[in-house]
């Protein structure tokens, strides 16, 4: 069964901590040449809530010159229609294949139902749209029901789901329709979710290993039970240290130490602690690079 790998490319900092659009163009022309099927510009891995809009259009426009022709979705979640609405037809008028929206959330309490069914009209409106889960962060928690509902509205076309929730996963997957693309947001849970006829995924270790990534999940569908796991396993620790352990400290330290432009986290995020890095360091290893 064909499935896809996309990278939700980090954003690097030079040494002065401003934006280093030439580091990131270098990021997604050395990913371009790997087996990856494009990438998500913007996404939590990129640090896109502390990007300004013009910086926001200026990463997505870099990517997009980058990626050799690879597909590119762009993150255009707002907390208001409007502005969510904004950035997805400049983003689409750069060249992105589709969009990707983060649920608002601020007012959590008011914004489901129909209130959420209207983001995403509006938001599909302007390009093909995939609903963006990820309540760790967000705190918004969408159930199987409201999945289900907004698969039915128009223009809405997928979804990244990185709540976890595996439950919900394969409820979501027995009765989507079709046409509804499901992306899991986490590459250590990759395989699993292919298991249950998930159509890949958009995850922070594909910018590290996506080659890697995808023999595991091979493996896995190849009915090489044991191949698979041996392969997983390891990324799937260094997947732990990047993500739920230390989030954007970790995977730009991850990415740096492969050699990809990097720099430290935006403020008030901190460098990784050297104990971090030792972690890191070693799941690196183990993987083999």
């Amino acid at each position: 069964m064909p499935f896809r790998i996309l990278a939700p490319v980090i954003t690097p900092r030079d040494d002065r901590g401003r934006l280093d659009l030439e580091g990131l163009q270098r990021n997604v022309e050395r990913l371009a040449g790997t087996s990856l099927d494009g990438f998500l510009a913007l996404g939590s891995s990129g640090e896109y809530i502390y990007l300004h809009e013009q910086e926001r259009l200026a990463v997505v426009g870099a990517v997009i010159a980058a990626s050799k022709g690879k597909p590119v979705l762009a993150q255009v979640g707002a907390e208001t229609t409007e502005d969510a609405v904004h950035l997805a037809e400049k983003s689409m008028a750069l060249g992105a294949a589709g969009l990707l929206a983060v649920t608002p959330h601020y007012y959590t309490p008011q914004l489901r139902g129909a209130a959420l069914d209207a983001f995403y009209r509006a938001v599909g409106g302007a390009g093909p749209v995939h609903v963006y889960h990820i309540p760790g962060y967000t705190g918004a928690q969408l159930d199987v029901a409201d999945i289900l509902r907004l698969a039915a509205v128009r223009g809405v076309v997928g979804m990244k789901d990185s709540s976890g929730n595996l439950a919900m996963l394969v409820e979501v997957l027995a009765a989507r329709p079709q046409d509804f693309a499901y992306y899991v947001g986490s590459g250590g849970a990759l395989p699993a979710a292919l298991a249950h006829g998930a159509d890949g995924t958009i995850a922070a270790l594909a910018n590290l290993f996506p080659d890697a990534m995808r023999a595991a999940a091979r493996a896995l569908l190849a009915g090489e039970a044991q191949t698979a796991s041996r392969l997983q396993a390891p990324l799937a620790r260094l997947n732990a240290l990047v993500t739920r352990r230390y989030g954007i400290p970790g995977l730009k330290y991850a990415a740096g130490r492969l050699g990809f432009a990097a720099g430290d986290p935006v403020p008030p995020l901190q460098p990784l602690p050297e104990e971090g890095r030792m972690e890191i360091d070693a799941a690196i290893n183990e993987i083999g690079a």
